[in-house]
């Protein structure tokens, strides 16, 4: 089973992730979520950006970089909204990551001080439209990144996959967590695959 980091969005780590956390650990999965705003969540989507840049990108950087190290073994990282931007970011720098799955936010490579490294398996969910999601940078990273899975949700709100986000809509959170659960399935599959074949089975 995969072991993840889950790094949230603007809200701040609210009850809808912390209870998609529990059910992927119900799953048979081992689920940290970094929090970067030291338990605040906000209702409201402006006052969870103004608290976002008081504290700044170097911060939020650093909050990952530290869960990175402190869980030495997760190998999967998923990112929501401001979440997204963490967890590419790792996936792009530490070589143990093999997945990455990004809800709500893609960035050019570039734009993270690197480029995307092939072969770690790569799933993206967008709302369509979504203004929070730059169209440029999903481009850049989909280039670099030519087998990844992109799924949209035709007229959905930005998060939408969160109870406590007025974006919510159930029915697509629904779909959006069993792609993510078929998806941490094929990485397991993947994994037993490469382990036998190392062992010459």
């Amino acid at each position: 089973m995969a072991e993840l980091l889950l790094f949230h969005h603007a809200f701040g780590l609210t009850d809808g992730l912390r209870d998609l956390a529990a059910r992927l650990t119900a799953e048979g999965h081992t689920v940290h979520c970094p929090d970067c705003y030291a338990g605040v969540s906000f209702r409201n989507l402006d006052d969870g950006l103004r608290h976002a840049q008081r504290i700044g990108h170097d911060a939020v950087e650093e909050v990952a970089r530290r869960a990175a190290r402190e869980f030495h073994t997760a190998d999967v990282v998923v990112g929501f909204g401001l979440g997204a931007m963490q967890a590419q970011l790792l996936a792009q720098d530490l070589r143990r990551v093999r997945g990455c799955l990004l809800m709500g936010g893609a960035s050019a490579p570039r734009s993270l001080g690197g480029v995307w490294r092939q072969g770690v398996a790569l799933q993206v969910h967008v709302a369509d439209p979504d203004e929070w999601v730059e169209p440029d940078g999903l481009a850049s990273l989909l280039y670099q990144a030519p087998h990844t899975n992109l799924y949209r949700y035709t007229n959905k709100g930005h998060l939408f996959i969160d109870r406590c986000s007025r974006d919510y809509d159930g029915d697509a959170a629904d779909l959006f967590e069993e792609r993510l659960e078929s998806w941490l399935a094929d990485l397991d599959e993947q994994a037993a695959e490469g382990m036998l074949a190392r062992h010459g089975f």
